[in-house]
Order: C-alpha cells, then sequence, then structure tokens
C-alpha cells in the first residue's frame, strides 16, 4: 500500500497494537536504483555515526545533498536503527513524497509510521498527539488544517462584514478604504496574519508596534486579527492556519517538557532536507527539538523558491545559536562537486549565483567542479520512444515537401540535448517576435525532439515564473499539439473547466430552491439562465459544441412553430433542462441536454432530502452526469484526450475533497454557503488526490514545484523584464515586511530600512528563484523571451548568455518560430505544396504521395483528403433558385439590395446574415407597439413599451438605459406624426400590417411582389398612401426618394388594387397588374423616420407615380431576373464607399474582396 502521509496514523511503536505499515513504492514495485558512487566529501557524511551531533551540509544544486541524507538514513536503518526512531523533514508533501520513494529503494522496512514528512505534517501530527493526551486546552476533537483559500474566505467574510456594519469596529485609514473588499487587499492581510503567526506575535503586540512606527492600518489589522481568532476559535476550534500549525507545535515543546523529553528520546536521528525553504517558526521548532542532537541539515541558499511563503535563508546565519550546545557543536561539510548539471549549465548557474550575496554561516562553493567518469548514460533515448516518427521511405518526401524545419532553429536546437548521439551540456538563448510565438517555438521543440530525436516527454520540462504565466503558456502550447501538463495546485478549483458545470449546476439547483422555480418577467425559468444553459451544455460535462446548441435550439422552435406555439428558442432551451420530460414531449434528440436535464434533477431531488449538504448534492450530480466510465476509459487510453480525462478526473476529486472539508469544519451550512464559499477562493487548493501519471507529457511548472528535481532538456521561459525578474515590492500595503524587520532588528532599526534596500532584496529573491529553474537541467538548458512592442528581454538573460560570448556585434537575434510540428500544420503544408508550388513537381508529387498516405491510414488527418478540400469539390447544386416558369418572390424591402449586389440579397435570403443585433430588435418591439395601438397618445405608447421591456432581456446597465430613452423618443415621434397627418394633411388610418401579393408581368421573368404595409392611410382624395416606418439612425438622401425602389413598389402594389384588398383583408388574394395597367391611383408613399436624431419626424414623401411611367413595373422585374438564376453577383458601389472591398457588409465571403476569397485561389 502506498500511503499518503497525512493520511498515516502517526502511532509510536512503544503502543501496544500499533498499526504497523510497511512502506513500498508505486504499483507494489520497488523502484530500480541507480549505482551511487559516493565521493569522499559525502561518504563521510553517509558514514556519520550514531551521536554525531548536529551537522550542516551546504553545497549547490544536484550535489546529492538529498541523495547523501537517503544514504545515511538507509546505511542508519541497515545498522539497526529502528525506522519509528528516523524523522526525515521536507519543505513540501512533492518534497517528501519524492524523498520517500527514494527511502523506499533504499530499504525496505516495517514501521508505524511514515519518516518522511514535509515540516507542516510533522507539527500538525506533532498537535495531534497532544491533543490525544490532553495538552491542547480547548481543543476536543483532533486538529484540523485550514487551507490557504479556507482562511482567505474567513477574512473575507469578516471584512465584507465590517463593511455591512458588523462585528467588530475597525477603522482603516482613508487611503486605504477604496481597496478593502479587493482580494489584492485580502492577500495583503493574510500575509500581515502570516507574518505575526510566524513570531507569535499577539494583536496586542501589533498595535504596540503600531504606536511606535505611526501605522494606523497596523492598528485596524490587530482588530481584525483578535476577530479572526475569536471567529475561528468558535467556528472551528481544532482548525489552525499553515502558519500557525508549526508554531503551535513548537509552543507545546516549549511548554510542556515531559512530552519534548518523550518526543527526543522517540528519535535518535532528525534530517532536514533544503533548510534555507525554512520559515521563522521552523527555525523555531528545530531549535527546541534538535538542540545538541543528531540532526543532519542540507542548505543551499542560492536556490531559495517558498519566499512568498515565508521562507528566510538569512536565519542560517543564527543556526549555530540555536542549535549548537557546548558539548556538541554546529559542524558543516561542503559538498563541491557537481553530479547533475554538466559544465555549460553550471557555468550559467554560477553566474546567475555570484550575483546573491552569501549567508554567514551558509556559505558553499559556487564553482562546482564536474564528476569524472560519466557519461549521463541515462539521458540518452531508447529507441522505443520513438516510435511516433516516420517511415525511412517517407523521410525524403517530408524533407522535401515540408521543407526542413531545423533549418529555422538557432544552434543549439532540436537534437543539441538529450538526442541519441548528441553533444551533453548545451546552453541556448532564444528570443522571439512574442510571447505567442515563443509557444509555438516551444511546442515545435518539444515536438521535434520527442518525434525526430527519440526523446522521452518526461525528459523535457518548462520552468516559468508564476502561476498567471504558466496558465497561458500551458492553453497556447495544449493548442499547438503538444502534450502538456501542470499540477492541479496551480489553479483554484472553481476555474478547472471539469468543476465549472457542477458548480454551474449546484448553483442552479440552489437558486431554483430558493426561488420555487417560477418563471419571471427576465425570459427565463427559475434561476436557469439561457446563458446558464448555454454554459452547461457547452462544458466539459455537457460536450456539446456551439453548432450543436444551434441545431438543438432550431429543432425545438421548429416544433413549437409547427404545434402553434410562439415561444423563442431561449425559452424552450431552458424548459428542455429544467421541465422533466420537455425533451422526450418536443421529440427532439440530444444527448448533452439529457445529460444536463438528468443533472439538474437529480441535483434538485438530493437538494430536498433531509441533511443534504454540499457534498450530497454534488455527488448527486455527478452520478446523474454519467461521465466517469468514459472519462476513465479516455485516461487509460493515453494521448492529448487522455491527458485531458486525467486532469478532469483530478479536479473533480478535488472539489469533493474541498466539499468534505467544507462540511466537516461546518456541519450545518447550506449548498448556497458552500457556493460562497469555493467562489470566493482565489488561491488553489492543494490536495491529497494521487496524481496521474505524467510520463507521457512534458510538465510546466514554476521554480517550486520543480524544487529538487532534474530533466535532461529544460526550457525556462518567460524570461521578460517585468515577469522575471518582478521587482514589486510584495506586503508593501500593510507593510509586512517593515513588521518582520522591526521583529528581527527592532523598531528602530527597521524605520531605516530603505524602499532601495528593499527592492534590492526582491531581486536576490528573484535571483534564487531563476537560480533553482536553471539548475534543473543535466543535460541541455533552454532559455526562451519574447521582443516585441509590449516586451522586452531580461537582464537575466545576459547570465545565460553575456554579451561577450556572442558573435557579430553581440546583438542577440529575434528569431520566427517555425510551424508548429503537428499532423495537421504538416498536412496544411503540404497542400500549400500541392496547390501553389506547380514549379516544382517533384516536391509537388512528393507531397502528394504523402498527403494520400495520411489521408488513407487508419486515423486520417482531416484536411488531408482532397474531397474534402473546400474549392475543390463539385459545387453543391446547379439548378437555379427558382424554377423556370415560376414567378420569382420579390419583396419591396429587398429591391434595393437585389440591384445593388445579388450576393447580399442570397445570404439574407438564406438567413446567413449575423445575429441579430439590439437596433434590430428595438426597432422590431416599436413597430410591434405602433401596430397594436396606431392612434394612442404618446404617453400611452410610452407606457406599453415600459411594460414590455423586459422582454429584450438586456441587463440593467446604463447602455440599455439610454435605449430605452430612445425607444421612448421614436414612439412620441410616432404619436406626433399621427396627429400631424390627421390634423395638417387630412388623412385618415385604413390599415396596419396589411399583407399583399402581385404578380407583375415582365419581358423575361414574372415577379411576384409580397410585402406587408405598416400603416395604409386614406387621403382627402380617396387614394390610398403607404406610410413605412423607419427606426435606423440613417435616411436617404432626398434626391433619391422620386426613385426610391421600396416605396416605388408599394406604389406599383397600390395601382394593382392591394390598398382594397389590404382594407377588406384579402391578404391571401393575388392582383395582377398586365403591361399598361393601373386598376387604382395611388396616393403616394411615405418614409417616416423615427430614429433620428431630430426632435421631431421626419417624414419623406414620395410623389404618386404617373400612370404612363414603367420604371418602377421595370426595377421589379429586373430584381426578379437578377436573383432567379444560380449565380449571384458580388457588386461593390463606389459610390458609397465600397471601393476595394472597403464598407462592403459580406467581406468574408465577397469575391471581390480580398478577405473573401476561395482557398483554393492563388
Amino acid at each position: 500500500m502506498r500511503h499518503t502521509e497525512d493520511s498515516t496514523p502517526a502511532t509510536s511503536s512503544a503502543v501496544p497494537g500499533a498499526v504497523r505499515w510497511n512502506l513500498v513504492p508505486p504499483n507494489g514495485s520497488a523502484p530500480e536504483r541507480t549505482a551511487w558512487r559516493p565521493g569522499p566529501e559525502q561518504e563521510e557524511i553517509a558514514a556519520l555515526p550514531a551521536g554525531c551531533g548536529p551537522r550542516l551540509v551546504l553545497g549547490g544544486p544536484g550535489t546529492g545533498r538529498t541523495r547523501v541524507l537517503v544514504e545515511l538514513a538507509a546505511r542508519r536503518i541497515g545498522h539497526g536503527l529502528d525506522p519509528d526512531r528516523l524523522l526525515v523533514l521536507t519543505p513540501s508533501r512533492l518534497a517528501a513524497a519524492r524523498l520517500r520513494d527514494d527511502l523506499t529503494a533504499a530499504v525496505a522496512a516495517t514501521m508505524s509510521s511514515p519518516p518522511v514528512r514535509a515540516w507542516q505534517s510533522y507539527a500538525f501530527d506533532l498537535l495531534r498527539r497532544a491533543q490525544n493526551e490532553g495538552l491542547l486546552p480547548g481543543v476536543a476533537h483532533g486538529p484540523k488544517l485550514l487551507s490557504g483559500p479556507e482562511q482567505d474566505v474567513l477574512i473575507g467574510e469578516l471584512m465584507a462584514g465590517h463593511a455591512a456594519g458588523l462585528g467588530a469596529a475597525v477603522v482603516w485609514p482613508p487611503d486605504l478604504r477604496e481597496a478593502l473588499g479587493t482580494r489584492g487587499f485580502r492577500q495583503e492581510v493574510r500575509e500581515l496574519f502570516d507574518r505575526m503567526s510566524e513570531y507569535d506575535l499577539a494583536p496586542d503586540d501589533l498595535r504596540a508596534l503600531a504606536r511606535r512606527l505611526e501605522r494606523p492600518d497596523w492598528a485596524a489589522a490587530a482588530t481584525v486579527r483578535a476577530e479572526y481568532l475569536a471567529v475561528r476559535r468558535l467556528r472551528m476550534p481544532e482548525s489552525y492556519d499553515p502558519a500557525v500549525l508549526v508554531t503551535e507545535a513548537a509552543r507545546v515543546l516549549e511548554e510542556q517538557p515531559e512530552f519534548l523529553r518523550a518526543e527526543q528520546e522517540r528519535l535518535e536521528l532528525v534530517l532536514v532536507d533544503d533548510l534555507h525553504e525554512a520559515t521563522p517558526s521552523i527555525h523555531r521548532l528545530l531549535a527546541v527539538l534538535c538542540r545538541g542532537r543528531d540532526t543532519v541539515m542540507t542548505v543551499c541558499t542560492d536556490t531559495v523558491v517558498q519566499g512568498f511563503r515565508g521562507a528566510r535563508p538569512d536565519l542560517l546565519r543564527t543556526l549555530d545559536d540555536r542549535l549548537a550546545d557546548p558539548a556538541r557543536p554546529l559542524r558543516r561539510h561542503t559538498l563541491g562537486t557537481s553530479r547533475r548539471m554538466p559544465g555549460a549549465v553550471a557555468e550559467v548557474w554560477q553566474r546567475v549565483a555570484e550575483r546573491i550575496p552569501a549567508v554567514a554561516g551558509a556559505r558553499h562553493p559556487r564553482t562546482l567542479l564536474p564528476l569524472e567518469g560519466t557519461a549521463d548514460a541515462d539521458n540518452t533515448p531508447d529507441a522505443e520512444n520513438a516510435d511516433n516518427t516516420l517511415d525511412a521511405e517517407d523521410a525524403p518526401a517530408l524533407t522535401d515537401a515540408a521543407g526542413a524545419a531545423a533549418e529555422h532553429a538557432p544552434a543549439g536546437g532540436p537534437g543539441t540535448g538529450a538526442g541519441a548521439g548528441a553533444p551533453q551540456g548545451e546552453v541556448t538563448t532564444v528570443v522571439l517576435p512574442s510571447p505567442l510565438h515563443e509557444a509555438r517555438w516551444i511546442a515545435h521543440q518539444v515536438l521535434e525532439r520527442h518525434l525526430v530525436h527519440g526523446v522521452p516527454l518526461a525528459d523535457m520540462a518548462v520552468v516559468v515564473r508564476n502561476g498567471r504565466y504558466l496558465e497561458g503558456l500551458e492553453r497556447q502550447l495544449s493548442a499547438l499539439g503538444a502534450p502538456v501538463s501542470t499540477s492541479a495546485a496551480e489553479t483554484p478549483v472553481r476555474d478547472e473547466p471539469a468543476v465549472r458545470p457542477l458548480l454551474g449546476a449546484l448553483r442552479i439547483v440552489t437558486e431554483a430552491a430558493g426561488a420555487a422555480g417560477d418563471r419571471g418577467a427576465d425570459g427565463h425559468f427559475g434561476a436557469l439562465t439561457v446563458q446558464a444553459a448555454v454554459d452547461l451544455l457547452t462544458s466539459r460535462i455537457g460536450g456539446a459544441s456551439p453548432m450543436d446548441v444551434r441545431r438543438l435550439r432550431q429543432r425545438l422552435r421548429a416544433e413549437e412553430l409547427a404545434g402553434g406555439g410562439v415561444r423563442t428558442s431561449d425559452d424552450l432551451l431552458v424548459e428542455a433542462l429544467v421541465a422533466p420530460g420537455a425533451l422526450d414531449a418536443s421529440g427532439v434528440r440530444s444527448v448533452p441536454a439529457r445529460r444536463i436535464a438528468r443533472m439538474l434533477s437529480a441535483g434538485t431531488g438530493a437538494l430536498r432530502e433531509e441533511g443534504a449538504t454540499a457534498e450530497t448534492v454534488l455527488w448527486a450530480l455527478w452520478e446523474a452526469a454519467g461521465v466517469a466510465e468514459s472519462w476513465r476509459r479516455r485516461a487509460l487510453e493515453g494521448g492529448p484526450a487522455g491527458e485531458r480525462a486525467d486532469r478532469d478526473l483530478d479536479a473533480v476529486v478535488g472539489l469533493f475533497e474541498s466539499a468534505e472539508r467544507y462540511v466537516d469544519h461546518l456541519p450545518g451550512a447550506s449548498p448556497a454557503q458552500f457556493l460562497d464559499y469555493i467562489d470566493n477562493q482565489d488561491l488553489p487548493m492543494d490536495t491529497l488526490a494521487a496524481r496521474a501519471p505524467t510520463d507521457e507529457t512534458v510538465e510546466i511548472m514554476t521554480p517550486a514545484t520543480a524544487a529538487g528535481r532534474q530533466w535532461p532538456v529544460v526550457f525556462v521561459a518567460g524570461v521578460q523584464e517585468g515577469v522575471w525578474p518582478n521587482t514589486r515590492l510584495r506586503g508593501q500595503l500593510l507593510g509586512a515586511d517593515l513588521l518582520t524587520d522591526a521583529l528581527d532588528l527592532g523598531v528602530e532599526q527597521a524605520a531605516r530600512v530603505t524602499p532601495v534596500t528593499r527592492m534590492r532584496e526582491v531581486r536576490h529573491d528573484e535571483l534564487r528563484s531563476f537560480s533553482a529553474a536553471v539548475s534543473r537541467s543535466c543535460g541541455t538548458l533552454v532559455v526562451t523571451a519574447a521582443s516585441g512592442e509590449d516586451e522586452q528581454p531580461s537582464e537575466f538573460l545576459d547570465l545565460v548568455d553575456p554579451p561577450g560570448s556572442r558573435d557579430g556585434d553581440g546583438t542577440r537575434a529575434v528569431v520566427d518560430a517555425p510551424r508548429p510540428m503537428t499532423l495537421r500544420a504538416l498536412v496544411a503544408e503540404l497542400r500549400q505544396w500541392v496547390q501553389l508550388h506547380k514549379e516544382d513537381p517533384v516536391r509537388s508529387e512528393a507531397a502528394a504521395r504523402l498527403l494520400h498516405r495520411i489521408a488513407s491510414s487508419p486515423r486520417p488527418v482531416p484536411g488531408a483528403d482532397p474531397d474534402t478540400w473546400w474549392g475543390a469539390g463539385e459545387l453543391s447544386s446547379t439548378a437555379p433558385v427558382f424554377d423556370d416558369g415560376v414567378p420569382v418572390p420579390v419583396s419591396p424591402s429587398r429591391i434595393e439590395t437585389i440591384h445593388r449586389s445579388p450576393l447580399d440579397w442570397f445570404v439574407a435570403a438564406s438567413r446567413a446574415e449575423a445575429a441579430t443585433d439590439l437596433s434590430r430588435s428595438l426597432g422590431s418591439l416599436v413597430h410591434a407597439i405602433a401596430e397594436e395601438l396606431p392612434e394612442a397618445a404618446g404617453s400611452e405608447l410610452v407606457a406599453e413599451l415600459e411594460r414590455r421591456w423586459p422582454t429584450l432581456g438586456l441587463p440593467d446597465t446604463w447602455e440599455s438605459a439610454v435605449q430605452l430613452e430612445r425607444a421612448r423618443q421614436m414612439l412620441r415621434k410616432f404619436a406626433q406624426y399621427v396627429l400631424d397627418a390627421r390634423s395638417k394633411h387630412g388623412r385618415r388610418l385604413a390599415s396596419v400590417e396589411g399583407a399583399f401579393s402581385v404578380l407583375v408581368q415582365g419581358r423575361a421573368r414574372d415577379a411576384l411582389l409580397r410585402g406587408r404595409v405598416d400603416r395604409l392611410e386614406l387621403d382627402e382624395q380617396g387614394r390610398y398612401v403607404v406610410v413605412d416606418l423607419k427606426t435606423g439612425r440613417n435616411q436617404p438622401a432626398g434626391a433619391k426618394i422620386a426613385e426610391h425602389p421600396q416605396l416605388a413598389a408599394y406604389q406599383v402594389a397600390l395601382t394593382a388594387g392591394a390598398g382594397t384588398a389590404m382594407v377588406a383583408g384579402a391578404d391571401e388574394a393575388v392582383l395582377e397588374l398586365p403591361g399598361g395597367t393601373v386598376t387604382e391611383l395611388s396616393g403616394g408613399a411615405l418614409l417616416v423616420q423615427l430614429g433620428t436624431r431630430a426632435k421631431s419626424p421626419s417624414v419623406q414623401q414620395q410623389d404618386p407615380l404617373d400612370p404612363e411611367a414603367t420604371w418602377a413595373r421595370e426595377l421589379i422585374t429586373r430584381a426578379a431576373e437578377l436573383v432567379a438564376g444560380e449565380r449571384f453577383t458580388a457588386r461593390h458601389d463606389q459610390a458609397e464607399g465600397a471601393f476595394n472591398g472597403h464598407g462592403c457588409k459580406l467581406p468574408q465571403i465577397c469575391p471581390l474582396c480580398a478577405e473573401g476569397r476561395q482557398v483554393s485561389e492563388p
């Protein structure tokens, strides 16, 4: 059984019936242990006898500090030391897991507790045993660790309460009040609290320092701290902050001498790895536990990566005072031989380390001696790892068709690292034009080294400065086809793609329970909005694509219309997910929709059960999703999809761990409260869940995650100014650094520390993390940066590649990134050779053969088959849009578009235009109100508008308010027009929204003129006048009104008797207009402009048509001819600014525009 440290019972071997643990490696088999040939300096440490006293091992990265601790432990156990009397401490759980595996490989023994622990884990175990013995007053149950995100949430709750006037009276300085509710301010408070915990500083002590240093913000923080401690003791008396944990453990040992004596007698040997990462409380704990006792510690002050967690390498100067006693002074050992870094990498590390100030009492050699007689054979890739390369017969074709990508790589690029036969110890710096090019270049390098040179993916790693840069680089590399992975602890659990739909569903069912599922006026059912429905459907669990959602909407809408309904696709989509049986009743099939509907139904049921918690409801949602088995199979299959499934399963486990912890801490809390808690987590949650293996991926990590590890090929990316180093002063808002200085140096000395001094210290911290990053390579080191308008390479790049070592004028060239080394990118390049390079028939033919081979493979790559190429196949149909002899439908509102560009008309008629914008929705609403209240006063129209306004589903923003006022003005203008038409022009209303159909005979093609009229009025002479309401901002020029196509078409319809037919309600009748025949006289046609900036309605009138004129009828029949066939002409009106595509409405598909050309065109 492979255990996790915090879940292991730490029972003493002296306890009768204690649980015995057998330390075994993962998968039940011992890891193969490489032969270790210690040098004299290492042998001296590994052979330390019992009673050696405190020892400090100093050495640079790769000198074997950790390995010598493992050997010392193995030898002691081999000589009879009970493993239960051994304690090995490390800075983190990841480091503890690795060291535990190394110890497992060195010795197999049965023990009651794991000897290797992170120091917080040991402190936790110490407090647990102290509580069992009744040494923790007020703690009735076993201690629990309050994680960083949980601490952040608690601080946020207190700050929110203070803003609402609840809790303690906290008076912050006026210049901080705008920041009180921000995440950054909570981070500052948390950092200040951590420093107080490290030094065991009480709130009253902080108030005293606030008075002496004139820091009113500290006085306010002291009040918050006191309230924080009180709330934590009341709500979670057994919980401890990470920073408090070690301090409490040290206090127990200091205040309980018998407990301390028993612990010291139990531990015969204590080993501490990477003591340079220790905080003040760790030093305090070791001083109590290990003074004068057998303790071996390792240190490298140049590779500190836990500075953001309070690591203090400078405290090593006090180590003699803390650990030595007169009988057993602290002795030092130095390791100066590099067992990891080859010469070139060691030189880079040395240049970086030399700029870091040494710590008194912890100096170690920075010029490392090479280890003689080692060829580093372990870095040579096995031939079995190169199974993704092409056959030999394809290699010439690939080289000829796709080009030698290696030509684009700088010196020291592909193959110079761990590839077979390549020299070891290469160091390369590469500057790219942008971070995107940087990601493309790294992706190409990773794939080329793996596919061409056979370097295992697990032998490569990418190290970046921080988590924010890591997330962006991971997305880019994954999109480019590079198999990458990151630690789940780098991302808050709520932001994991697999977790978002579970939290979204939980939010919907909890809010729906509160709202009883009533339909609101804002167009959604209960708590499920349309956007939330789409998010669930297209989530990792839903699995639908945007096209799938669109098809679902269309099918639901079609079924609704077929049944005589009028609901929108938004309402139908929401109903399909929340109403039981809605999909079954509609007959629409959609696996994603049914899955989400099952989840919401199961979550609602679980929420109604007695004692429902966030954990039980989440479990119901997860089980109803039914994706666990498919994700498990995909994870086992490997590949990019398997890697994503691995990550998704890990994320879901992390969510359930968070829910379990929350329910344990707050047994009576509701699922809604858990949502508030998880939403407020701005920090990643550490988890004990076993992580998926990463043998088939390249890990991307920060220096803290990379600490203690090594790879044959290491990329250190993002070495830009402002990123690495980031010299921004941290913790300055509330003066956490000043507090540390005041406690270490005294108030007077701390007040003299200047910002320049603090910036220098930050720079040294940045150098230490960079030193740790470059020293992870045991073969090839590649350091990359971007140089563009917004990015400049960091000065750290000069430490890797000094100016004096460059050729020419010493400037560093900016290189471009080759195409991604993926099959999709290869297919794209081969297609270019086939289609665009016919002048080189040899390469073109070779590219065609390769494309054929790729397309014929069992798993063809999309785009390789020529039958799928856009523009290469035959037209889907050559038939005309309208059959011969059938009248062509023509709408008056579309005649102008047809004559301007038939292609534009065809796209609109095919409903391929962009989604309706707000302006059109607003216009539709105004038209609808004008239709239903055609003679109403302005106040009535505005009241109806305000009643209907929520149906647009607009958010309550200033923009929505502006649009509402604009709609009010349009309706007031309409009311004014109605009044003027009746009182000034003597016209009265005859009909609204009347429809007509008129057959207009033409020489080549008859047109069926069909339209609908906003208003039909009757003038004083008994003639009908068509009124068209316009809600747009622009209006046609007055000179164009006389021949305005839409108004002319309306008048042609009137001359055929359409006015009388509309008044009679004969909408279905088809009127005929033989050539030259006039049935009725027209009274003209009007455009009433309601949407312009004018305060009153602008009326543009077209006079009645001359009965003898034929131009209007010819305009209609010519439009029918233009759209009756199978081809539609694209035209640009240069007079309206559409020259060379500027102003074109459809540049993406217009053949006259460069953007709209076919991909098959040159």
